[in-house]
C-alpha cells in the first residue's frame, strides 16, 4: 500500500541544537489529526544534534529526515525544502516549543478555510509568539508578543513559523542565500508586499535567551539597524555586520560599538551623496514605523487592564492608521526623521 503523502513538511534548520531540538521533536510527536513529516537540516553541528535526531526517529510516530548542509540558515532551509514531500511547508526554529497538541491541525483547518474564502491559495500563516523568559521579566515582552499578532512589516520573523505553500515559496524565489541572516525577514517582506499574511490560531513559545544574554535594549537597537538595512535592500551592510556578529557570537553581552562603527563606515563608504540618500531612506523607514508608538500606548493600556497580548483593543493604533499614517509619507517628515535619527545615532556613538 502506498504511504499517504503528508499534509505538511516541517523544515527545521539546526546547528548545535542538542539542548533544544529534542524538546521540539517531542512536542511535534504530540500533534493530533494531521499527517506531517519533519526535515532537520544540520549545518555542521559539533554536538550530538544529528545523533539525537536519528535516535528519536527510530520510535517516532512521524517521518523524520535528517540531512546535512553547508552552514547558513537560508541554505539549510532551501535544501530541506528541496526534499520535502508535502504541498505545504512550515519553517520552524530548533528552539521553538509547541504546548498545544492541536496547534498544527487547527492551523491547517483555519488556513485552508481562509484560502478558500478569499480564493487565494497563496495566503501564508504565521503564529503569534510567547517568550519563555526568566521569572520576573515576563512583562518586558508584552509589547513584542502583542506585535506578533499583527501582519504589519517587520512584525513577522522566523521564530513565529512560516506556513506557506511550496508553489508560492518557489515563486517568491525561496530564501535569499546571499544573506548571512535576516533571510526570514526578507521573505516576510515579500509576502507582506503581496498582502498574503494571516495570523494563525494558537501560539509558539520561543526562548528569550538571546535578549537576556546579549541585553534587551542592545538587541533591540541592533534589530532596528538590521530591519532598516533590510528594508533598504542594502545587502552589503549584512556582509559587514555579519563578520562582526560572528566575532561576538560566543560573548555573554552584545557589544554595540563595533556595529555603530560599521554602520557609520557603511553609510559614507560610497560618498557623501550616497550617505545622504541612505540617511533619508533611514528616516523614511523610521517614519513608516511611527505606528508602533500608537500601538505601544494600546499595549500599556491593555496590560494595565489585565488583558492578554492578543487583545483586540487597539484604539490608538486604529486612530493612527485612519488619520496619521499618511503623514509618514510626506518628504518633509522623512527628512526631519532622518535628521533626528542622525542626532540620535551619533549621540549613541559618543556615549558608547
Amino acid at each position: 500500500m502506498t504511504p499517504r503523502q503528508p499534509d505538511l513538511s516541517v523544515v527545521i534548520p539546526a546547528l548545535n541544537e542538542a539542548a533544544h531540538l529534542p524538546y521540539l521533536l517531542q512536542d511535534l510527536s504530540w500533534q493530533k489529526n494531521i499527517q506531517f513529516e519533519v526535515i532537520v537540516v544540520d549545518g555542521g553541528s559539533t554536538d550530538t544534534t544529528v545523533e539525537q535526531c536519528r535516535e528519536f526517529s527510530t520510535n517516532s510516530t512521524f517521518k523524520i529526515k535528517t540531512i546535512e548542509s553547508q552552514p547558513g540558515r537560508a541554505v539549510q532551509l532551501n535544501k530541506g525544502t528541496a526534499i520535502s514531500s508535502a504541498d505545504n511547508l512550515l519553517f520552524l526554529h530548533a528552539d521553538s516549543r509547541i504546548r498545544n497538541g492541536s496547534l498544527l491541525s487547527n492551523a491547517q483547518k483555519f488556513l485552508s478555510r481562509q484560502r478558500q474564502h478569499n480564493n487565494n491559495q497563496q495566503l501564508c500563516g504565521h503564529f503569534p509568539l510567547k517568550f519563555s523568559s526568566s521569572p520576573g521579566s515576563e512583562d518586558d515582552y508584552y509589547f513584542y508578543e502583542s506585535k506578533t499578532y499583527l501582519n504589519k512589516a517587520d512584525c513577522i520573523n522566523g521564530d513565529q513559523g512560516f506556513w506557506i505553500s511550496k508553489e508560492y515559496f518557489n515563486q517568491l524565489g525561496k530564501f535569499d542565500e546571499s544573506l548571512p541572516y535576516m533571510e526570514d525577514a526578507r521573505l516576510a517582506l515579500k509576502i507582506g508586499a503581496d498582502n498574503n499574511w494571516i495570523t494563525l490560531p494558537g501560539e509558539i513559545e520561543t526562548s528569550a535567551r538571546r535578549f537576556e544574554t546579549e541585553g534587551f535594549t542592545k538587541r533591540q537597537i541592533l534589530n532596528s539597524f538590521l530591519c532598516n538595512f533590510n528594508a533598504m535592500s542594502e545587502p552589503g551592510y549584512f556582509e559587514i555586520a555579519g563578520d562582526i556578529y560572528k566575532q561576538q557570537d560566543k560573548a555573554d553581552r552584545l557589544r554595540l560599538r563595533p556595529f555603530l562603527k560599521a554602520t557609520h563606515r557603511y553609510m559614507y563608504a560610497d560618498g557623501a551623496k550616497t550617505a545622504l540618500r541612505r540617511w533619508y531612506q533611514t528616516g523614511a523607514y523610521i517614519a513608516s514605523n511611527a505606528w508602533q508608538l500608537a500601538f505601544a500606548l494600546d499595549c500599556i493600556k491593555n496590560k494595565k487592564h489585565g488583558l492578554a497580548p492578543n487583545a483586540d483593543e487597539a484604539s490608538a493604533l486604529d486612530f493612527y492608521d485612519r488619520h496619521l499614517a499618511r503623514i509618514a509619507d510626506w518628504p518633509l517628515i522623512k527628512l526631519l526623521t532622518g535628521i533626528v535619527t542622525i542626532v540620535w545615532f551619533y549621540s549613541l556613538f559618543l556615549l558608547r
